[in-house]
């Protein structure tokens, strides 16, 4: 996966910094309230050094301007540190943890490496952020700070990929489905049952019918969630896992499957549509495909109501049928706005 210049959050826009960002970063850092917490932002915070942040240190898809509806509230930058600032108007709005979840999103899409972090002791606020996104602190030592000229204590903290899985842990919710990570333990009997049901596994490629406990727990650990593609969500319907929805690399290709007790009820297309904008915006996608077996017309229907379009047959290798003929599908991104409203 590659960076990306802008993201798109609930409520929160993150793009390149542009000139015009100018007198609202200019006002905002001359507040000591806001610059004191910041090690390397000068005071007083001029127009020069803003021109020398956005041309020589602000790189889009590694730092971002932070809009809101009413407009600029910030700036979050990511790569090897994590760092960012807020407007007195965005403070106690989970602004910050927002942001900050899509840009770490991306980052760890992108660059398995640990991500650092660090507050001065007393930014509760920080704190309190850093904590919910998974960072652990490693040591506290002193920092220079800048705006006030002197060396204060500081608290330095590291995140990897697997420690913001876990503390942010991708979950979907639909009018009537919530879309979350399998865990083997938990799920297995219940994959197991679901996806080795006889209707099930001859439309996959890789389910058989009993299907073998080893097999199931071996395919759940490899499709955990960890940030990247490659992975599967479960499908829970009024508290009952009832399927499981899930995307894969090179080329980027979706699928999933229903317990046949669930079928003919918009599950899928109602998972589907919420699951694909959310992968195309966190990876920046530009198509993904999919397939179906010829005589499971009913997976056609759905790819075509997302907006997919048939591009070819081929022949699948079923584990449970041998080789079996198939439709073939991709949807571009351009047209998913259209199609997935």
């Amino acid at each position: 996966m590659t960076l990306r210049a802008q993201l798109q959050t609930a409520r929160l826009t993150l793009r390149p910094v542009a000139a015009s960002d100018e007198a609202a970063v200019v006002a905002y850092l001359n507040d000591l309230a806001i610059s004191h917490w910041l090690a390397r932002v000068p005071y007083p915070y001029t127009a020069a050094d803003f021109h020398e942040f956005a041309t020589q240190i602000a790189y889009p898809g590694e730092t971002f301007a932070i809009d809101d509806a009413q407009g600029f509230v910030g700036m979050i930058g990511a790569g090897f540190e994590l760092g960012y600032w807020l407007a007195p108007r965005a403070h106690g709005l989970g602004y910050a943890t927002e942001a900050a979840r899509a840009v770490l999103d991306m980052q760890f899409a992108h660059d398995e490496s640990t991500v650092a972090a660090g507050y001065f002791e007393g930014n509760a606020p920080s704190a309190r952020v850093l904590a919910k996104l998974g960072f652990v602190e490693t040591g506290r030592f002193l920092k220079h700070c800048r705006a006030l000229g002197v060396d204060r204590p500081h608290v330095d903290l590291l995140l990897t990929p697997e420690a913001f899985c876990a503390a942010n842990p991708l979950e979907i919710l639909t009018p009537r489905l919530r879309l979350a990570p399998l865990e083997i333990e938990r799920d297995w009997r219940d994959i197991a049952r679901i996806g080795g049901d006889p209707l099930v596994a001859r439309m996959t490629n890789s389910h058989r019918s009993p299907w073998p406990e080893a097999e199931v727990r071996a395919t759940l650990a490899d499709c955990q969630w960890r940030g990247k593609l490659g992975f599967r969500l479960g499908i829970w319907f009024e508290g009952k896992l009832i399927g499981a929805i899930g995307i894969w690399d090179d080329p980027v290709e979706t699928g999933y499957f229903l317990d046949p007790a669930f079928w003919g009820r918009g599950i899928a297309t109602e998972a589907m549509t919420a699951f694909l904008p959310q992968m195309i915006a966190r990876f920046g996608l530009s198509e993904v495909f999919a397939d179906h077996c010829t005589d499971n017309p009913a997976s056609g229907a759905v790819l075509r109501k997302l907006g997919f379009r048939q591009i070819g047959e081929g022949i699948g290798d079923s584990l449970e049928r041998g080789p079996v003929p198939i439709a073939i599908y991709r949807l571009e991104v351009a047209k998913v706005n259209k199609s997935l409203k």
